[in-house]
């Protein structure tokens, strides 16, 4: 009697371990941050949401849960949401892209200069 306890402890802390092993390694790894900027992912959902919205309102519509004067306002209402979204991430990505241009311009720069360097310092005076 007290040798099946025994086994089912074992065998019960066993498969807590087995089931809780993935978490407890989740845990421990380091979540890299993300390149893009919080706003920017915000954005990007928001969209989708947006989007799955109207996809949803078209939905309705079509199997008569929407009326027609509903539907479009409705509609009209999410597009506008939709357009206003969309003009915040095309200008956060252009901010992204000129970053990104000065950050090139700047290691061609450096990259330019060690060249200047490594020829002067090649040739004997």
């Amino acid at each position: 009697m007290l040798a099946g306890i025994v086994v089912l402890l074992v065998l019960a802390i066993g498969v807590l371990a087995f089931v809780l092993y993935p978490l407890w390694v989740a845990s421990r790894r380091s979540v890299s941050p993300s390149p893009f900027p919080p706003r920017l992912l915000d954005l990007l959902a928001e969209r989708d949401a947006i989007f799955a919205a109207l996809r949803d309102l078209q939905l309705d519509h079509e199997t008569g849960k929407v009326a027609a004067d509903e539907y479009q306002t409705l509609r009209l209402a999410l597009l506008a949401e939709a357009a206003r979204v969309l003009r915040a991430t095309e200008e956060i990505e252009r901010e992204l892209e000129l970053s990104i241009e000065q950050e090139i311009a700047q290691l061609r720069e450096l990259a330019r200069q060690g060249d200047r360097n490594a020829s002067t310092a090649g040739v004997p005076t």
